[in-house]
This record gives structure tokens, C-alpha cells and sequence, in this order.
């Protein structure tokens, strides 16, 4: 990794990593197969090698909107060419809620549900997805 690179961004690397677990996934049974979920939340190039990687990808607002998307709706059926067969595409749309599109076609709507008392939002865009992720 180069000096500036931000741990945990190189996606040449997530990349590797995820196909060592595919090497790994492809010697077991469906139910006892690693779940892999990739989150493109800036708007870098390199980022949006990931889409067809995940079981599970999250996709944010801001990179919905750079690819020209007004709402998570349009932003799903406009991306999910992308992802992989099978995979759940989500994008959370801030006080708007979040939506996911399934491989059945089905897309979901969650309202957003506000705190009485915003203290800070940091770790709330991982809170959300590691809810997803254990729901899931």
C-alpha cells in the first residue's frame, strides 16, 4: 500500500481478499458459505470495481448521485446491473429512508426513524449497515 492510500480503501486489495474467501466459499455447502457484503461509499473510481463482489452491497447516497440518481429508488434499478447475480443492492437516502433491490426484482422501502436527540452522527451510516447485515 502507497503512502496516502487510506487503510482499508485499496480496492485492488478488497478485491484479492474477497476472492481468497470465494476460493474458500466454493469448497463448502450454500448453507455454510461467508456472506460478503461491500459498502461504495465515496465517489472514487477505483471503489467501483467492488459492485460485483458482494452478496450484499451497500450503496451510498453520494455515489448514487454521481452516477446522475435522485433517490435511492431510481439509484437501485439504475445500479443493480452491476452487481452480481444474486446480490442485494441497498442504498440508505438519509431522512428519506433506505431501499434494497433483491434478485426476485422486489424492491423494499424502510422509513428513516430519527432519534428524539441528535447527539452525533458518527458510525451511523455502519450502525445502519450492520443492521442490515444481522437482519439479513
Amino acid at each position: 500500500m502507497s503512502a496516502g492510500t487510506p487503510l482499508g480503501r485499496n480496492a485492488e486489495e478488497q478485491v484479492k481478499m474477497i476472492q481468497q474467501v470465494d476460493v474458500f466459499n466454493s469448497k463448502l455447502p450454500e448453507h455454510l458459505k461467508i456472506t460478503i457484503s461491500v459498502e461504495i461509499e465515496k465517489t472514487r473510481e477505483p471503489l467501483y470495481q467492488l459492485f460485483p463482489y458482494g452478496d450484499v452491497v451497500f450503496v451510498s447516497k453520494d455515489v448514487a448521485r454521481h452516477f446522475g440518481f435522485h433517490s435511492a429508488e431510481a439509484a437501485l434499478k439504475g445500479l443493480y446491473d452491476r452487481v452480481k447475480k444474486g446480490a442485494v443492492l441497498i442504498c440508505a437516502w438519509a431522512e428519506e429512508g433506505a431501499d434494497a433491490l433483491g434478485p426476485d426484482g422486489s424492491l423494499v422501502h424502510s422509513d428513516a426513524f430519527p432519534p428524539e436527540t441528535l447527539v452525533d452522527t458518527l458510525g451511523a451510516g455502519d450502525t445502519f449497515n450492520a443492521g442490515v447485515i444481522y437482519t439479513l
